[in-house]
């Protein structure tokens, strides 16, 4: 994971969460598995996922958690709900 900026916001790359995953790379089978299972980058980040997004996937996809929708989708969207409330 790498530090984003001086906020210290840790994002997983897309090579870093292929390799994790068991993928050769970036190809077109993780991409397809990324899209299955509704991981996105982070807005603005095209090669970059927040980590709270990717567990809270991976743990749906075990049925380690139901899914929830309306949900704030992990740190980078809570912030911004956050920043939206003030």
């Amino acid at each position: 994971m790498e530090p984003l900026g001086a906020l210290g916001i840790e994002l997983v790359s897309s090579e870093d969460l292929a390799s994790r995953l068991g993928y050769s790379g970036t190809n077109a089978a993780f991409r397809d598995w990324r899209v299955s299972m509704r991981i996105t980058p982070v807005p603005g980040r095209r090669r970059y996922f927040d980590p709270a997004l990717v567990r809270r996937r991976l743990d749906e996809a075990q049925w380690l958690l139901a899914a929830q929708s309306g949900e704030a989708e992990g740190f980078v969207a809570a912030r911004r709900a956050r920043r939206a409330a003030r």
